[in-house]
């Protein structure tokens, strides 16, 4: 028998249709559905709705029971909806956007990426190399590089020259603001290169990403932990300083002794003993559901975005904004 719209909510009874025939003949038989209170009949064939309400004699399905019980077998099968005819297309938003990506008819901003770059071993020097020109629109950038957007004007005829950042990565960026999508291989190979741009510049998402990926993918030692927890808080990389701080929390013993904290900022104490805790409280110790304190950084990035807040920031930033706007909300409500 055929049910559109999946399982039957309750089968009433099944029986020939007036108590003639045998119970295996199959092309005899009826059903009933309730929905709701109403309860009604459909017959062998599958039309909802036509069958006999009183398809059976009560005696008649006296002799169907089995020491006591009536067994019921029962076909279901859903029919699919015909597939639409028309086809509609999705939002052209993004592609039209990407279109204009480095658009020398569609930009009013030019940048001169290159020409002189710090050296990676010794930031006192500067190598020289070949600057690489972009176009943008100035809206564009507003809205998703505040501050590479301030350093430009619409409609300026000079080019903005950008210096310490490699132009692959300028051009990643750029890609960015109108929409494109920089690939998980990309972030991890330039990934510090990214977060130092991105956060030059104000993409916090792109930044956010880029640390992600570095956080996955860089094996946090005892040798390189001190140098990249240092790197993660002067850029403030919540995510990444708390999985390091999470890697010195379970491996203390190798930790202590061979890591000096001396230069660390006492700050970065405060982190490690809710490093602490937060592996006491995962391992049994109760702790209020809502402690901003214990708080795993994708927690307190999530609850900052759901309120439309800035989601950038340390531990101690995040918790702070969450307090505030949440007495912001309660004074808001006594006022009401």
């Amino acid at each position: 028998m055929d049910y559109e719209g999946g399982s039957l909510p309750w089968i009433r009874g099944t029986a020939d249709n007036a108590g003639h025939g045998a119970p295996t003949d199959r092309t005899k038989r009826s059903f009933q559905v309730k929905s709701g209170d109403k309860v009604d009949t459909f017959g062998a064939n599958g039309t909802y709705g036509r069958g006999a309400h009183d398809f059976a004699r009560r005696e008649t399905m006296l002799t169907y029971l089995n020491n006591g019980t009536l067994t019921l077998e029962v076909h279901l099968r859903s029919r699919k909806k015909a597939e639409s005819s028309g086809y509609v297309p999705s939002n052209s938003f993004n592609n039209n956007m990407l279109k204009g990506f480095n658009n020398e008819e569609m930009s009013d901003v030019t940048f001169e990426v290159g020409g002189e770059v710090e050296s990676a071993g010794n930031r006192r020097k500067r190598a020289k190399t070949t600057a690489t020109t972009f176009h943008a629109s100035h809206v564009i950038l507003r809205l998703n590089a505040p501050s590479l957007a301030d350093m430009c004007r619409s409609g300026d005829e000079a080019a903005v020259p950008i210096i310490g950042v490699e132009p692959e990565v300028f051009k990643m960026l750029l890609y960015f603001c109108y929409g494109g999508k920089i690939s998980e291989d990309e972030l991890a190979v330039n990934a510090k290169a990214i977060i130092e741009a991105a956060d030059r510049f104000g993409l916090v998402n792109l930044k956010l990403q880029a640390e992600a990926v570095l956080t996955e993918k860089l094996e946090i030692t005892v040798d390189n932990l001190l140098d990249n927890l240092l790197y993660a808080n002067s850029k403030n990389l919540a995510l990444f300083q708390e999985s390091i701080m999470d890697f010195v929390a379970e491996n203390g013993d190798n930790v202590i002794g061979n890591v000096s904290f001396d230069d660390v900022p006492g700050n970065l104490m405060s982190d490690l003993l809710t490093a602490f805790s937060q592996g006491k409280k995962a391992s049994g110790s109760s702790a209020p559901d809502d402690d901003l304190k214990l708080m795993r950084v994708g927690e307190l990035r999530k609850r900052l975005h759901d309120k439309g807040l800035c989601v950038d920031g340390s531990r101690e930033t995040m918790i702070a904004l969450l307090r505030e706007n949440s007495a912001s909300d309660e004074t808001a409500a006594e006022e009401r």
